[in-house]
């Protein structure tokens, strides 16, 4: 079985023929569009929300003065397209609502096509959308007294009110399965080449040109990716010590993001443009505990998921290996790095665990749906071989109790994603019923 998408996208691309079109799918993310254009257009409303702030720093920018745009922001692409929007006319309200809309709108149809293709179409197309608008939903699981508010000293995987984390996730859907495929892509081609082993330049391009795009977005998702993917490349380079023609192409691929992102570090640290923050190197056990909370309770669902379908062999898809060490890294940002300044209480050191919680929901629920279609294949053998008598009764303790212990588990998988979705439609009442920023 392959996993990666990128190659499998392809394959059913080219296998895939005529299909009926999914009403279905297009039904609800016009629902979604539709909705979320009113929720932006809402949010645009308030004044301190990070909505209007944006907008307003995009409708300042002057296309013929590069320096009224490097000199306010060090991201610039969702406020360009602001901008742009704005200076053929549309309303600012609107251009900034339709740009965060449309954000919404392709990570919807990015989701549900990676969801699609690492099942290989086994999940019904139904309840495959109904799963991508879930993923699109979900918030960190309330507890009273814990997170009363949702969002706030938190975090959430889908936030509704930050125009950057909802434009980098779309970059970030690109970035992570294409970093991956050029992984991939080095074990089809090692049997043949061997130590001449080399991605073609044009992987290498395209990759640089995605981790630069969503640096562009916002640089906190690279914030995960770019350590996490440093160690996961270093540690292969270990077990390929002749194969650093194509490590060295990986090397190459993510310098220019290395690069731009130290620049926006400066940016924000006061040494580009002066007066703006600081940052602070330090920890507590309170911020310690408070980092790994918050990644629990964002990614209870999934993380629970994991531990339930784990099937040996599971990690040769490298795609966990890397969104976990994603995690790993945003944890520890969270831990040890604060702000200063005055983006004292941004919190921007946090967002990056909240980009890798929501990697960790889409990688692991295809694993997820996969598991649940061995375990029902399991449960018929089973009847079957009871029905039949070819089992011993030790055997067949031994099989109802492991088929008991996996339902268990999956009963208890979708308590939780419940209870994620039953918070993720209480942060939406929480921002209308208390005209909250977050």
């Amino acid at each position: 079985m392959s996993f990666d998408a990128v190659w499998l996208d392809r394959d059913l691309r080219r296998r895939g023929g005529r299909r009926p079109l999914d009403w279905f799918n297009w039904v609800v993310l016009a629902a979604l569009a539709t909705f979320s254009l009113y929720v932006f257009l809402w949010e645009f409303q308030n004044q301190n929300s990070d909505l209007y702030k944006h907008a307003v720093i995009a409708s300042e920018f002057v296309f013929s003065d590069p320096h009224s745009i490097t000199s306010r922001i060090a991201y610039p692409l969702w406020h360009m397209s602001v901008s742009a929007l704005y200076q053929l006319g549309l309303p600012l309200s609107w251009a900034a609502a339709l740009m965060c809309t449309l954000s919404k709108a392709l990570l919807f149809l990015l989701v549900h096509r990676f969801l699609n293709v690492m099942t290989e179409e086994r999940v019904p197309r139904a309840a495959l959308t109904l799963i991508t608008l879930a993923l699109l939903l979900v918030t960190p699981i309330r507890i009273p007294g814990v997170n009363d508010n949702i969002y706030k000293g938190i975090g959430s995987p889908t936030v509704w009110h930050n125009p950057t984390q909802l434009a980098v996730l779309v970059t970030a859907m690109l970035c992570v399965p294409y970093t991956l495929h050029c992984w991939f892509e080095f074990q089809r081609l090692l049997p043949g080449a061997g130590q001449k082993t080399a991605l073609p330049w044009r992987k290498v391009v395209i990759l640089a040109a995605l981790t630069m795009a969503s640096l562009a977005c916002k640089p906190t998702f690279m914030q995960a990716l770019i350590p996490a993917a440093g160690v996961f490349f270093l540690v292969q380079w270990f077990r390929h010590p002749r194969n650093s023609r194509y490590f060295l192409q990986i090397v190459l691929a993510f310098l220019p993001a290395v690069g731009y992102f130290m620049l926006q570090y400066l940016y924000y640290t006061g040494v580009v443009v002066p007066y703006t923050s600081g940052v602070v190197f330090g920890t507590s056990p309170t911020q310690a505990w408070e980092a790994v909370r918050n990644m629990l309770l964002m990614a209870a669902f999934p993380l629970f998921a994991l531990a339930a379908s784990y099937r040996k062999g599971m990690f040769k898809d490298a795609a966990l290996p890397l969104c976990l060490l994603m995690a790993g890294f945003s944890m520890l940002e969270a831990t040890f790095f604060r702000e200063t300044g005055i983006r004292l209480n941004h919190g921007n050191f946090n967002w990056a665990s909240m980009s890798s919680a929501f990697f960790l929901w889409v990688v692991i629920t295809p694993k997820f749906l996969l598991s649940i279609g061995e375990y029902r294949e399991q449960l018929q053998r089973t009847q079957l071989a009871m029905t039949a008598g070819t089992l011993s009764s030790a055997a067949l303790r031994k099989a109802r109790f492991t088929l008991h212990l996996r339902s268990t588990a999956y009963f208890a998988c979708f308590v939780l994603l419940v209870w994620h979705l039953y918070s993720g439609v209480y942060y939406l009442y929480y921002l209308f019923s208390t005209g909250s920023t977050f």
